[in-house]
């Protein structure tokens, strides 16, 4: 008997070392407070990144925005990723994925386990997203399903896990922005983050700035209990020189901002960043309130 109680406890270890080494309990992260110098990034196409950078200047820009579909080996745009990493800049990573039924069902569970491990052994801060604005492109059940397996088999010691999700549904939509999140996501993600664009058109801009989102976020999250929670801007962008200086003025003066990212290219009504609007962008990089490499 005793050795049958011995075995039957030598088996139940071994079963939680493989589920723990599976990344069935998330890790913790190494995202920071959000009380630190905010990362000011930048989001452009691949194709024209050196391009756009050299535009902006390289001295100030600490995040780029990468986007990538989930493959077996863990490594999808491991070249841009590696890129980024060796130029000092956080990898701020989207990952989508051929199908989020296939993932809901456990059938991308040992993809996901080699995507944090090559993430984590990059051993510089990573932050890594499912399908970022899920909104329209699935159900809000299935993105919370998607995000829970996710978020338990990435999240890794250098790797913070959040949503990016659509700024807009918090104009006038708030219940559907909340509906993609839960209270187990929202304890267990590093971040929150949004995407955030002016309204209008470049011949009409319209009132509501890519700023606007910041605040209502904020608040959003303080009144479901997390008031601490780092909060991001995926991308934004705006038509005039006054939204692109009102969103890098709330990047840098709000407590829980941990980073934010300019879309720098056409896009949609949206242009890349020149004239008065690329200065406006200059400045918040080159703000004291952001973070900098030395020697910038």
């Amino acid at each position: 008997m005793n050795r049958l109680l011995v075995a039957a406890g030598t088996l139940v270890a071994m079963l939680v070392s493989v589920s723990v080494s599976a990344g069935a309990v998330p890790a913790q992260s190494a995202a920071p407070a959000p009380t630190g110098p905010k990362v000011v990034g930048m989001s452009a196409p691949a194709n024209l990144w050196t391009q756009r950078l050299r535009e902006v200047g390289a001295c100030g820009a600490e995040a780029r925005r990468v986007f990538a579909n989930l493959q077996s080996d863990g490594r999808s745009q491991s070249t841009i990723i590696q890129q980024t990493v060796n130029a000092g800049m956080m990898p701020v990573v989207s990952y989508k994925v051929p199908s989020v039924a296939t993932l809901n069902s456990g059938g991308y569970d040992a993809w996901l386990a080699k995507t944090r491990t090559y993430l984590d052994g990059l051993g510089v801060q990573v932050t890594a997203t499912f399908w970022h604005e899920p909104h329209g492109d699935m159900s809000a059940a299935d993105f919370r399903t998607g995000s829970k397996r996710f978020l338990d088999r990435v999240k890794a010691p250098h790797v913070a896990v959040g949503p990016i999700l659509n700024g807009w549904l918090l104009d006038r939509q708030v219940s559907t922005f909340a509906s993609y999140t839960d209270a187990t996501l929202l304890a267990g993600w590093d971040f929150v983050a949004v995407d955030s664009y002016q309204n209008g058109t470049q011949s009409r801009p319209g009132s509501l700035l890519p700023a606007r989102a910041i605040p209502l976020l904020e608040n959003w999250l303080d009144r479901v209990g997390q008031p601490d929670k780092p909060i991001g801007l995926g991308e934004y962008n705006g038509f005039t020189a006054a939204a692109i200086t009102a969103a890098g003025e709330a990047i840098l003066s709000t407590p829980e901002v941990w980073f934010g990212l300019a879309w720098n290219s056409t896009g949609g009504t949206y242009a890349p960043l020149v004239g008065d609007r690329l200065s406006a962008y200059k400045t918040t990089k080159a703000d004291s309130r952001a973070q900098r490499d030395a020697g910038c």
